[in-house]
């Protein structure tokens, strides 16, 4: 509530925001359609020069995980490749292969691409990767460096955190300055339960939320995904009158908004 209070908003205020920018044209698209400024651009991905907007961050890749489409990194680190050149297609294999000094290599040269591409204002992670503590100091230590606000949790309750990386996390999470934020993230859910999982944020009490969804259009394109069911459902609740309306309730919060407040708009 601390950065609400510092901003003079309203007790409820809302993130909502759209991963996976530049995967798909199908993803792209419902971005531009729904009209909601904030998401995250995978800078690896096909459709990453496609991405327009006033609020977008990088959505630092270091996993692959499905069959296709795949995604290669930036730089040559061994460690972060599998044995086609792609990312490591699990955390699992991630977390035991990557060299820290590769990682943040790999991380630097994502930041620099995507302020190639658009002006980013956050920072975020697929999959969680950078959730290993000591590649997390340099998730942290890069969003200061390059006046970003980094994605951090209220709470790693939920997350799929390791148990071994949570006394690491929780030691960094306490130190930082950045403001922390109720995670919200339907991505579980069934496809038919998520229109009822939007309707039913008009219950939240006061707070900071931020809303992850993966809105996608549903085109063919997009149908090649192996999660496309979810995705749509993203796009047609949000797109739902009723939805808008409960949307309309909460202050339309932006990652621009809270970068200014901490950076004076540099």
């Amino acid at each position: 509530m601390d950065l609400l209070e510092r901003l003079g908003l309203p007790r409820r205020a809302l993130l909502l925001h759209h991963d996976d920018l530049g995967l798909t044209h199908a993803q792209n698209g419902a971005y531009e359609a729904l009209g909601f400024p904030t998401g995250s651009v995978m800078v690896p991905g096909a459709w990453a020069s496609g991405v327009r907007g006033e609020d977008l961050g990088v959505h630092l890749v270091l996993t692959s995980e499905w069959p296709a489409p795949r995604m290669r990194p930036l730089t040559p680190g061994e460690s972060l490749r599998d044995e086609a050149g792609y990312f490591p297609a699990s955390l699992e294999v991630f977390w035991r292969k990557a060299r820290l000094e590769e990682v943040e290599r790999e991380l630097r040269a994502q930041i620099e691409a995507a302020k190639r591409l658009f002006s980013p204002t956050h920072l975020d992670t697929h999959q969680g990767a950078v959730l290993r503590p000591d590649l997390a100091e340099v998730y942290l230590r890069l969003a200061q460096e390059y006046r970003l606000v980094p994605l951090i949790p209220d709470s790693l309750e939920g997350l799929g955190v390791p148990p071994a990386f949570l006394p690491g996390l929780e030691t960094l999470m306490a130190r930082v300055p950045f403001p922390r934020v109720r995670f919200l993230d339907p991505y579980g859910l069934p496809p038919e339960e998520r229109l009822g999982f939007y309707l039913d944020l008009a219950n939240l009490p006061p707070g900071l939320y931020y809303l992850v969804h993966h809105s996608a259009l549903p085109t063919p394109e997009g149908r090649a995904l192996p999660d496309w069911r979810t995705r749509e459902a993203d796009y047609f609740a949000l797109s739902h009158p009723e939805v808008r309306r409960v949307l309309a309730e909460f202050y339309p919060l932006t990652w621009r908004t809270v970068r200014d407040a901490l950076w004076g708009g540099s």
